[in-house]
């Protein structure tokens, strides 16, 4: 801190402490803290007791129903028409209730038309009885449903420990299927990282970079759907292969590209590319290029080189590329959502934004992202002691 004020001055160096502290608190401490919040109160949404209601509005509306039949018939066997007509239960107030033709029935039809107007009131007082006694009952595991409900809500851990097994699977394999982008980034940008760093035609290691990067100068979003071009089932993939004779378009022939794991995983690779090589990249270029020429004067193999001399030197480099990779596959929500689409299991990041922006269960949201948020923060503690790096190592 002294050394800042020392090279920039009370002014610069107070605005820039300023600045860092008003970031940390606006953007990344109060965030936190009501999303942690959040995930810790649990809201009562709908379920057992949103049925049994439902079940009590209807029993309550058969009811209703009964009741206005009864009074029907007690009307019309008071004008004289016992044993006469034929009474339909169950019409709709105000139409035709005389039993004709095109009487329009809202409940199941009781089979009167062969028994008397007493015959018919009285089935149908034996059922408002049974259905009082069941009403009474509803109505009772209907508050109690409600109680619990009240009495559940507050501060608890239930919007963690009631996500259902669907979901826990989906956020299981979120991060496995994370782990593998992460592994396919270090197999792959490796090599690249390890050819340019050792590069000593400057320019030609300028020109290396400057084809790593050109591609990031598009939107993120624009590279995502340039591959869903390219994967589609009309897509270039399947027409370069239909004009080499492996597909035959006319006859329908396609494969299916998107939708897949493999899809995903590519793209993920494709647009995370550049966070895993750079880490790596600037570590080995520190190594002393001597170390590797002295390692090859004694014999050694390319693998054994790699394995005694460069990786161990490029470990920090590599456990920040596997972090960054990592975080950035396990939150991605564009990539799954146009590659993958009905693949299924989704991602855990669709998940958590339905839950958001389409269910508008907010804490249900917060609980899921901060269970991602531990999954993640425990992969970098993994990571830190697998390839032992500390804060420091990893801030070069």
């Amino acid at each position: 801190m002294s050394s800042l004020f020392r090279s920039y001055g009370p002014v610069m160096g107070g605005m820039f402490v300023g600045m860092v502290a008003l970031w940390i608190v606006a953007l990344i401490v109060l965030p936190q803290l009501n999303m942690i919040e959040r995930a810790f109160i649990y809201e009562p949404r709908g379920g057992a007791a949103i049925q049994a209601q439902v079940d009590v509005d209807r029993v309550t509306q058969r009811l209703f129903t009964i009741r206005y039949d009864i009074q029907e018939l007690e009307k019309q066997a008071a004008e004289g028409g016992e044993g006469t007509g034929v009474f339909t239960p169950g019409a709709k107030i105000g139409e035709d209730n005389t039993g004709a033709a095109d009487t329009v029935v809202t409940t199941p039809s009781l089979s009167g038309g062969g028994d008397s107007i007493a015959e018919q009131i009285a089935r149908l007082e034996a059922e408002a009885v049974e259905l009082e006694a069941q009403l009474v009952e509803m109505e009772a595991e209907e508050q109690r449903l409600k109680a619990e409900q009240e009495a559940a809500a507050g501060y608890s851990v239930r919007n963690f420990t009631t996500m259902n097994a669907i979901h826990f699977k989906i956020f299981v394999m979120t991060l496995f299927y994370s782990f593998c982008v992460t592994l396919i980034c270090f197999v792959v940008c490796y090599p690249i990282a390890y050819t340019v760093a050792q590069t000593t035609n400057r320019e030609r290691a300028a020109l290396l970079m400057l084809g790593l990067i050109i591609p990031y100068a598009i939107n993120e979003l624009l590279r995502i759907f340039a591959w869903t071009m390219i994967l589609a089932n009309q897509g270039i993939l399947n027409a370069g292969l239909d004009a080499i004779g492996i597909l035959d378009f006319s006859q329908g022939e396609t494969i299916r590209w998107v939708a897949s794991n493999g899809a995903v995983f590519c793209v993920m690779v494709y647009a995370y590319i550049l966070f895993m090589v750079f880490p790596i990249y600037n570590t080995i270029e520190t190594l002393d290029r001597n170390q590797i020429e002295a390692a090859r004067d004694l014999g050694a193999s390319t693998w054994r080189i790699h394995r005694r001399v460069v990786l161990p030197h490029a470990k920090p480099g590599i456990a920040v590329g596997s972090i960054m990779t990592f975080m950035l596959s396990a939150g991605s929500i564009a990539v799954p959502g146009l590659v993958g689409p009905g693949l299924h299991p989704d991602w855990f990041s669709q998940v958590i934004y339905r839950n958001f922006f389409e269910a508008g269960n907010w804490n249900i949201g917060s609980a899921y992202s901060l269970a991602l948020l531990v999954a993640c923060l425990v992969f970098i503690l993994i990571v830190m002691s697998v390839f032992k790096v500390g804060i420091r190592q990893i801030a070069r």
